[in-house]
This record gives structure tokens, sequence and C-alpha cells, in this order.
């Protein structure tokens, strides 16, 4: 697979017959990934970025140097639906009349708390996990505060399960990975053995797992896990993932994210005290936060690893006024889960 850095575009890169597209955002991963290419039926988009101008001029000048126009655009592909993948997908369909394909999962969150009523859809989750109204309120402001980056709307159009599309010449097909969000798609060729991996499997860290209160998924850390384990068994030459640079090494990768998971969850099971919410016990072991984003993430993927422990029967949770409270069923805090990892995961 060749990679070159074309045009004198600052972030435009080509790697085989596919345009990767580095763009900005206000945010602490500073830029994501967007990928552009010819296909049967025109040309298509995976992926955005956000709604600033600094991204609209940045598409603009790749288009022109390709010496193509919007028009020339008829799908728009979103592994999900966050504002740093799906943010200039309407203007982008404004421009140029593409379907933009969006997985159901993403679909339905989407609609729920993005042009729903968000207060009225997370409030319930929010104080079952422990949060104040007030704490809930800081989250409603900031969601509402990032909704202009992911204006206008776009008209959207379910993708079909394991849609498979040309995309610069090779066949690609969508697979599901819940986790960051719960419709999140992987794209995968066999032919190349390239995979398009999105937010769930990143070169430089490791994005969240849950995307609490934004979710469905009832055990999102084992979900998660067990994707991670299909895709681990893929041939795969390149991964182009959706923030950071191309990497190769995915099964170590993916090992990575996993101990990183097991390590945590043991952390979440040693620090349970009876009676503590899920908002206590993340206050009580991770590093306070001002920034409210940062304290949804700490306390989804508590969260996460607390229902794991409760479907795996070392926790029980119960109900105590309006929120849900743990404590151990057992008091050993011996208890391995990299041993468990490693029985599971067999070298």
């Amino acid at each position: 697979m060749s990679f070159s850095v074309i045009g004198g575009i600052n972030g435009l890169t080509k790697i085989g017959d596919i345009y990767m597209i580095k763009t900005v955002m206000p945010f602490p991963l500073r830029e994501n990934n967007c990928f552009l290419a010819e296909s049967e039926d025109g040309w298509c988009v995976i992926d955005t970025g956000v709604n600033i101008q600094q991204n609209k001029e940045i598409w603009q000048k790749a288009l022109k140097y390709l010496g193509i126009s919007f028009k020339h655009i008829k799908n728009i592909l979103l592994t999900h639906y966050h504002h740093d993948h799906m943010g200039l997908a309407g203007w982008m369909q404004e421009l140029s009349g593409a379907k933009v394909l969006l997985p159901k999962e993403d679909i339905i969150t989407f609609t729920t708390y993005i042009t729903g009523n968000y207060y009225e859809e997370v409030r319930q989750d929010c104080f079952q996990a422990g949060w104040s109204d007030m704490l809930t309120h800081d989250l409603v402001a900031d969601v509402h505060s990032i909704e202009i980056l992911v204006r206008p709307f776009p008209e959207i159009t379910e993708l079909p399960d394991n849609y498979t599309f040309d995309f610069g010449g090779t066949t690609f097909t969508c697979l599901p990975l819940p986790g960051h969000t719960d419709g999140h798609v992987v794209l995968y060729s066999r032919q190349k053995r390239l995979l398009l991996s999105g937010d769930n499997i990143v070169p430089h860290t490791i994005l969240h797992l849950t995307d609490w209160p934004h979710t469905r998924l009832t055990d999102p850390l084992n979900t998660h896990l067990a994707g991670l384990d299909v895709l681990s068994g893929f041939p795969v030459v390149s991964i182009i993932p959706g923030h950071g640079d191309v990497f190769n090494n995915l099964e170590e990768r993916i090992g990575i994210i996993k101990k990183h998971h097991m390590r945590r969850k043991e952390v979440v099971y040693a620090g349970i005290k009876d009676g503590f919410t899920a908002w206590d016990l993340t206050a009580a072991l991770f590093k306070e936060s001002n920034y409210i984003h940062i304290k949804r993430l700490l306390l989804a993927e508590t969260l996460a690893y607390l229902e794991a422990l409760n479907e795996e029967g070392l926790v029980k949770k119960d109900i105590c006024g309006n929120s849900f409270v743990y404590k151990r069923i057992s008091t050993d805090l011996n208890f391995n889960f990299m041993d468990k990892l490693a029985v599971s995961n067999p070298s």
C-alpha cells in the first residue's frame, strides 16, 4: 500500500486510490481523518469533519486539486453519528445532493438525543448513575453548545446491514463494531486487506468504549470486546483510523485495548464500597475534571465496567431512591481479570 502527501495541501494524503483528508476540530484530539475516492457511481465520502469554516476550506481545496466539484459526490457514508464525523454532512449534502448513509442504531441515537428533547431523554439515566440535576443540566448545556458543529442536519438514509460498495476501485464491506457508539461500523476490504477502523481502534490512544447516556447497549464492555475479537481474526495489512496515522499492528493494538479495559475493570471492582453509585465510584477513583464532557466519559466507562461485573455475577445492583447502588458479592479482591483474559484468548 503506497502513501503520498499530494498537491501541496496540508493534510491531503493518497493511500492507494483513496484520498485521506485531515480535518481539524476544537477538542483535545485536534484532528480527524475523512476519506474520498471515486466509485462505480461517482465519488464517495467517508466521514466529513466538524462544521467549521476551516474544514469547509480544506474540503474545497481538496476537491479543486482533484479537479472535481461537490456535484461529483454521490454518497456520503458515516461510520457513526458523532459531530467530528458527521458535522459537515448536511452542508456537503446541500452542495452535492448526495445521499447520506448512517447505521440504523446511530440514526435512532441521533433522532433521540440530538434532534429530540435532550434533557428528558437523559434525565433518568443520569439520576440513576448518581448525577445531580445540576450535573445533568451541565451536560445538556454542553451538548447544545456543540450542536452548531453538526448543523445543518442532513437528510439521512439508513445504511443497510453488511453494506458492500466500491471505494477507490476496491470492494469494502461495512461491519458493525458497537461500543464507541451503538451503531459504529468499520469498513473492511478483504481484497486489499485494508481496514478503516473509525474510532474503535486508533494507534495512539484508547477512545471511549461506550456512548452513555446515548446508548441502549446493556453490556457495552463485553459487546465491544466481542466485536474486537471478531475483527482480530481478519487478515489486515493496513489500518486507517478515524484519528491518527495509518498503522499495521491490528492484533497487538486490540490486545492493548483489551488489557487496558481489564485493568480498569479491576480498579473499579476493587474500589466498590457498599452503597456507592456509579458516580460516587467514578469520583473516588479518577482525577477530577471541570469539563463535563470528561466527567461523562469517565462515568460512562465506570458504568460499562459495573454492568459487566453485574452480568458476571460479581457485583449486585440495587435501586436506592432515584439511583442504582452497587456492592461486591464477594469480598475477595484477588480476582484477576487478566487471568480471565488470558484464558479466553489463548496464545
